[in-house]
């Protein structure tokens, strides 16, 4: 009975591993925890399609090498925001906050895409005009498509324009980032992981049982 227990235990204790990070991400504020180490967030749902993940993560590293290291936030719904939902379609108040959250050694210029349009965080003096004509599209692949557009415009505007950029053929049907789905795949694997656990050790229990009262 103790190792079956012990058994357990430890693979409850696997499973609560599987569940924390994608259980953290979602607690607070999201694309602050994804933004330090990415360039790019994606919406959990509706998912950006595979040639505009790409488009977009290409986009942004360009434009680093250019010289203008911006990020960008697409944001589809008060979901990704974690606890400040209340900041959905205000791109521009969003910006300021998850922008002050993501700048450690210096101010990092950010760009948020909302179903509602842009808003921008320390990326230039001309960000405001640059990205004032940008309309955005329809769905998660209508935001992702304004954000590449708004990187191509704010990099320009800042002295460094982006060259060489192709655009990916298609963008729709895709999949996103596995970082941004893992809360939505990561919890349903823990809780099989740990049903499964609690159908072993019962039968282990019942067995133990029967050998005893054999």
């Amino acid at each position: 009975m103790l190792r079956t227990r012990a058994g357990l235990a430890v693979v409850c204790v696997a499973a609560l591993a599987v569940l924390a990070p994608a259980l953290a991400r979602g607690d607070s504020d999201p694309a602050s925890d994804f933004l330090p180490t990415q360039n790019v967030f994606l919406p959990y749902s509706p998912r950006v399609s595979a040639p505009l993940v790409r488009d977009l993560q290409t986009i942004t590293t360009l434009s680093a090498k250019a010289g203008y290291n911006i990020k960008v936030a697409i944001i589809a719904s008060p979901t990704d925001l974690g606890g400040v939902p209340n900041l959905f379609n205000q791109p521009v108040q969003y910006a300021s906050f998850l922008g002050r959250e993501i700048s450690f050694n210096g101010k990092q210029p950010l760009i948020v895409v909302m179903p509602v349009g842009i808003g921008t965080f320390e990326a230039g003096p001309k960000a405001a005009p640059a990205v004032a004509g940008i309309k955005v599209g329809s769905g998660s692949d209508g935001m992702a498509r304004a954000g590449i557009d708004a990187v191509m415009k704010l990099a320009s505007a800042a002295g460094h324009p982006i060259h060489g950029f192709k655009p990916s053929a298609g963008g729709s049907g895709g999949s996103g980032s596995g970082g941004s789905s893992a809360l939505i795949f990561g919890v349903p694997l823990g809780l099989l992981v740990i049903g499964l656990a609690i159908v072993t050790y019962r039968r282990s229990a019942m067995g133990e049982e029967e050998e005893a009262e054999a």
